[in-house]
């Protein structure tokens, strides 16, 4: 994030250079350099494909811990098939941060072009976009972290599956934890819940309690 971070102010700080100049341009002139701008392919040269390939490395590195863990326990190697399954999950996770990066690159363009047809001079809009219009925000925080605890328990699962180990459910219980996850806190059988027993409950593998949740399953 404190990359992405770095890449967005990169991005605007160019861009409030560039806008004095703009200013001082004729509306055709203005037209044509809209056609030309793509603010995705800014993000791009800047260094954002870095930053999603350093969390697709993250991800590879939870697939060998857990690899590991496996291996502690007589479970050699990572089935085919999960391996296959796991490196499209990493994919569509790195087609989701490359799709907001392409999100936030039109809602600047927009932004940018309507203020120009509104009459606004460009030093300006840049000024008022930057200010409403962000790529590096806690809600992508949020879906990055959240992303992250998915694919660990996705991937633990997958390794896991069909093994004879039991479950348990593991995260804080306080003030906010959720009514579905304190019933699976609760309910959790004395040796720990089969595989079978996860996949029926209200906190299954991958979902456990929803979006940002903070409870994942492990290995007893």
């Amino acid at each position: 994030m404190s990359q992405i971070a770095n890449i967005e102010k990169q991005l605007l700080d160019d861009l409030k250079k560039i806008a004095k100049g703009l200013d001082k341009l004729t509306e055709a002139e203005l037209v044509n350099f809209m056609r030309e701008l793509d603010f995705f392919q800014e993000l791009l040269d800047r260094g954002y494909t870095n930053a999603v390939n350093g969390l697709m490395d993250a991800y590879e590195g939870q697939i060998e811990n857990i690899a590991n863990e496996a291996a502690k326990r007589g479970i050699r190697a990572v089935k085919g098939p999960s391996v296959e399954q796991l490196q499209i999950l990493q994919d569509l996770e790195a087609e989701k941060l490359l799709g907001k990066a392409a999100n936030y690159a039109n809602d600047l363009k927009d932004g940018l072009f309507k203020g120009i047809v509104a009459g606004d001079r460009p030093s300006q809009i840049v000024n008022r976009l930057a200010e409403k219009i962000n790529l590096e925000t806690h809600q992508l925080n949020v879906a990055v972290h959240d992303g992250i605890r998915q694919f660990d328990d996705v991937a633990r699962h997958k390794v896991f599956e069909g093994e004879d180990v039991r479950w348990t459910y593991v995260g804080p219980l306080d003030d906010v934890t959720r009514d579905i996850c304190q019933a699976t806190i609760d309910s959790e059988p004395a040796k720990g819940y089969t595989e079978d027993e996860v996949n029926a409950s209200l906190t299954p593998f991958g979902e456990r309690g929803g979006f940002n949740c903070r409870h994942s399953w492990m290995v007893i």
